[in-house]
């Protein structure tokens, strides 16, 4: 099956072929216990690394892009091996791409939809960068193995969830709130037919630290049903909803459900209690079954990379993206070719957070001051004690500066080994 993927140019959707096999998604793949202390998962908005791109399809796009990135920040490749490698190393470079902010990954994909199923990611109470995957909606199962072969390079963390979601149908805001759209429920698109509602929250809860989930409506006849295609958070507190002209330029239903979906986030609030402003931007009309978007963009630390189609609204949506983004430049990039296959520059996209950027927590705890006195001293000895006698955590801080021995658990022997350190004193 996946010798059989391997090499083609998979539209963003479903194939029929593929609905004939929604049974094996999530086959193979490895779900873990979720992360024992989550900092934060970086938002939409937040600063990068770099980007990911799965060189799989619209080579000519995806130089543009890279080309784009690799000025100030790092762009990885994914490539299935030497030949393809040296081969797109000699188009960057024909293009004066900066080489040295490419890297490029060996491994097989089956698409170039690297949105939707590439890493998510956490910072974990080092600060460190951690691998959160989801089960990829589509029965591509190169692509659903590749965050975990990410990690493994890199010696990241990974954690595996049983929740059956693509990239491009989840926002995170970085205070706690996601926004997805409904098609998560639908099983007729790949995704898991059990799933509830309480399900979906305590997986977000669990394995991403976020504890509010907003579902709005999907659009009709755009492919996906992705959030991605007409809403985008640009800062925690700032929304852009797509806008249709009227119902004529809309497909469906869908000049109603845009106008539903700004509504609905302008009454909603972040992860931290702070209402949304919602902005609208203009939609394109449909047009030849394509549901053509600006809002499919991508933010890479000052830069917007935003789809174009050399239609004569494209910059006043560029122009619009600067209004909304001071400091911020709008870049576009023609995107008629990848449209088709619904999608555009966000769906073949994958974030890298910073490094470096969130502090520690416990940082200012000193080893063995468990009651944070200032002194090392007895009464640390007895909490310590007390804790190995009881079992029960006092919290993360309290556990790691209480472990002595660095053998992951509290016990008598912390306590002895801080005696001996008071008495050393």
């Amino acid at each position: 099956m996946a010798a059989n993927l391997f090499g083609q140019t998979l539209p963003h959707n479903l194939t029929e072929e593929e609905r004939s096999r929604l049974h094996e998604i999530g086959l193979i793949r490895q779900v873990t216990d979720p992360p024992q202390y989550i900092q934060s998962a970086p938002a939409e908005f937040d600063s990068v690394s770099g980007i990911i791109f799965s060189w799989q399809a619209y080579s000519t796009l995806l130089t543009d892009l890279v080309k784009e990135v690799a000025e100030h920040d790092t762009a990885w490749v994914v490539v299935s091996g030497t030949s393809e490698q040296n081969s797109v190393s000699a188009t960057l470079n024909s293009n004066n791409v900066n080489m040295d902010n490419v890297v490029f990954h060996t491994a097989q994909t089956n698409s170039v939809w690297i949105r939707d199923y590439g890493p998510w990611w956490i910072y974990d109470d080092l600060g460190e960068r951690a691998v959160i995957d989801l089960v990829y909606n589509r029965p591509r199962p190169l692509d659903d193995d590749f965050p975990e072969t990410f990690a493994e390079l890199y010696d990241m963390d990974f954690f595996g969830t049983d929740l059956t979601q693509a990239g491009g149908n989840m926002l995170l805001d970085g205070q706690g709130a996601v926004i997805v759209s409904n098609i998560i429920f639908d099983d007729s698109e790949g995704f898991d037919p059990t799933l509830t509602q309480e399900e979906l929250e305590e997986t977000m809860l669990d394995y991403f630290g976020v504890h509010k989930v907003i579902v709005v409506p999907h659009l009709e006849y755009d492919g996906t049903g992705h959030v991605d295609m007409f809403v985008k958070i640009i800062n925690d507190t700032t929304v852009i909803v797509g806008e249709y002209t009227s119902s004529a330029s809309a497909a469906g239903d869908n000049y109603a459900i845009t106008n539903s979906v700004a509504a609905q986030l302008a009454a909603e609030t972040n992860g931290a209690g702070r209402p949304f402003t919602v902005e609208r931007m203009l939609m394109p009309s449909y047009s030849g079954s394509v549901t053509y978007t600006y809002i499919n963009s991508l933010i890479v630390n000052r830069k917007v990379l935003v789809p174009v189609y050399g239609f004569s609204t494209d910059q006043q949506a560029l122009d619009l993206y600067e209004t909304l983004m001071p400091g911020y430049e709008a870049v576009g990039f023609d995107c008629n070719d990848i449209i088709t296959s619904n999608g555009a520059i966000h769906c073949i996209a994958m974030k890298v957070p910073a490094a470096g950027v969130v502090d520690p927590i416990c940082s200012d705890w000193l080893t063995g001051d468990v009651n944070r006195d200032g002194n090392v001293d007895i009464f640390d000895v007895f909490l310590i004690a007390d804790q190995a006698a009881s079992g029960d955590s006092r919290g993360i801080c309290f556990d790691r500066v209480a472990d002595l021995n660095g053998d992951d658990s509290i016990s008598l022997y912390d306590a002895t080994l801080l005696v001996k350190e008071i008495m050393r004193l």
